[in-house]
């Protein structure tokens, strides 16, 4: 099997914009605008990575609200609602991606911030722009787009290349 077989592309998004009234952090819903841009950003991935494999959530209302559209964009093989996406940090997010099986070429991960930018900075193989970047996290509606060369039991710190960030427009 070639590199060129093992690429994969792993999407890491911020939800959209969220109300903060709600009874629990867990309940807050997006906003009308929130919706909107989740929208958008559907829109631009559909464009970008068109087929989806599998479509990861938090729990979190406004992370469900905002991968709603992209379920109906992107019409991904599964979908999995993932509670160690918003309970946990970084270090236990990439532990739902090393298992994987190696015929899931394209995932896209909707969580929260600053797990999504620090997993996206731990990832990226190199010191450069995107990287400085994420690093002060990324707004809402936002996607980080990673190129992954090999299999996803190997998926480490630097094992990525950070080849767009995409974020919906305002």
């Amino acid at each position: 099997m070639t590199t060129e077989n093992l690429r994969k592309t792993l999407v890491l998004v911020r939800h959209s914009k969220a109300a903060h009234d709600a009874p629990t952090d867990l309940e807050r819903p997006l906003t009308s605008r929130g919706r909107g841009l989740a929208d958008e950003l559907a829109r631009s991935l559909s464009r970008r990575i068109g087929c989806l494999d599998l479509l990861l959530v938090s729990p979190a209302a406004r992370a469900r609200q905002t991968a709603r559209p992209m379920q109906e964009r992107l019409e991904p093989v599964e979908v999995r609602v993932e509670p160690e996406i918003y309970h946990n940090g970084a270090l236990k997010v990439l532990e739902l991606l090393t298992p994987l099986p190696e015929a899931t070429s394209t995932v896209v991960l909707v969580g929260h911030e600053p797990t999504v930018s620090i997993l996206a900075h731990m990832l990226h193989d190199t010191d450069d722009d995107l990287a400085a970047q994420v690093s002060f996290g990324v707004p809402t509606a936002t996607a980080l787009v990673l190129s992954v060369t090999g299999s996803w039991t190997q998926l480490a710190p630097q094992g990525a290349h950070i080849t767009e960030i995409v974020t919906a427009p305002r």
